[in-house]
């Protein structure tokens, strides 16, 4: 099984890209002396190919919300709002700040959003933390994304409402 997290909201919403992420050429990568994969090396490529360059690891662990699921099987248990959305990032207080600036700017008074983290293929009934747009915090967000936090839940759900 795997972990996944979503956003169900009944409109549609901004996607967040990894800001952190650039797109350069194979080319360019030679002549920054970037050592290519043992299984692609670059002479095995096109030297106008496109490829994801990061300057740290972590880099790669940036928010990024993104429209669409490829499991809509197990996000439909779970919802029946039409709009859905993944939810991709390695928690750290900053990228949880991050996610929960996001959620407030993308709420439409008189809607909720609600955001899930389940396990894919392990159905389970959660009952939902609900708060309104004022009460929803970090804690709510850290409970759900930083595995090291003794309050964990490996299945959560919180509807938004304002």
């Amino acid at each position: 099984m795997s972990a996944y997290s979503f956003i169900a909201t009944d409109y549609e919403i901004q996607e967040v890209h990894n800001s952190k992420e650039k797109i350069i050429t194979v080319q360019e990568a030679i002549k920054l002396g970037l050592k290519a994969h043992e299984f692609m090396p670059w002479e095995n490529m096109n030297p106008n190919d496109k490829i994801s360059f990061f300057e740290k690891e972590d880099d790669l662990y940036e928010l990024v919300i993104t429209k669409g699921t490829e499991y809509e099987r197990n996000v439909r248990w779970y919802t029946d709002k039409p709009f859905i959305y993944s939810v991709n990032f390695k928690y750290t207080e900053l990228r949880a700040k991050q996610l929960l600036e996001y959620i407030k700017e993308n709420l439409i008074k008189g809607y909720q959003l609600e955001i899930w983290s389940i396990w894919l293929d392990d159905r389970q009934n959660i009952k939902p933390t609900i708060c309104n747009y004022e009460q929803v915090s970090i804690d709510n967000l850290k409970q759900m994304y930083d595995w090291n936090d003794e309050k964990h839940v490996t299945h959560g759900c919180i509807i938004i409402k304002r």
